[in-house]
């Protein structure tokens, strides 16, 4: 099976659910929605979050429902999917919870279960990067293209997000985070002309 790229698969991120108020301290039930552009591609997911007071409803499970329809490449069958996937919390050193995806699918027969910050979809179902086969951009590159984590095509990306350098004469965020992959993959290139002897 093919792996594919996890910066141009749909996908839902805990920091998504957070930033926009569905993960909420208490008990709640809050319906939303997510659309994901590809070229001419949409794709939309609605889903409902379903958090459980821990005081008093510890013996429940928090989730998050997801509901949207799936089309066969091959047939052009439609499947209208409807799930739950299992939300998970772990303590904050400050206070607080964080909240995790706990991966759905089954392998050999067993729930992978692993605790994730973002879901992929990828065939039918939404699951970890691992079960969905999907690889970051950079995972693709090799030889010259890329020194650690970081690869050139990385950092033209985070370069072409800069719309300016300075605001109020600081660095703005997008320019630390270009100037910082830079000095990462610079560090990369002398860490091995040095081991090869390089000047």
């Amino acid at each position: 099976m093919t792996r594919k790229i996890a910066e141009t698969s749909n996908r839902l991120s805990v920091s998504f659910l957070k930033e926009h108020g569905y993960l909420t301290q208490g008990a709640c039930s809050k319906y939303g929605g997510v659309k994901w552009i590809q070229g001419k591609y949409e794709n939309n997911m609605r889903f409902n979050v379903e958090i459980h007071d821990p005081k008093t409803e510890s013996e429940k499970t928090d989730y998050i429902e997801l509901i949207y329809t799936v089309t066969d490449n091959w047939t052009a069958e439609k499947h209208d999917m409807k799930y739950k996937v299992p939300l998970t919390t772990t303590p904050c050193n400050y206070g607080g919870r964080r909240y995790w995806f706990v991966c759905p699918l089954k392998k050999n027969g067993k729930y992978c279960g692993r605790r994730v910050g973002v879901i992929y979809g990828v065939g039918k179902w939404f699951s970890c990067r691992h079960c969905a086969n999907v690889a970051y951009r950079a995972q693709f590159q090799g030889g010259n293209y890329r020194m650690g984590s970081y690869g050139k095509t990385d950092i033209d990306q985070a370069l072409s997000e800069v719309t300016r350098k300075y605001y109020n004469n600081k660095l703005t965020r997008k320019y630390k985070r270009y100037l910082r992959m830079r000095e990462r993959l610079d560090y990369a290139w002398t860490k091995m002309a040095s081991k090869y002897g390089f000047k």
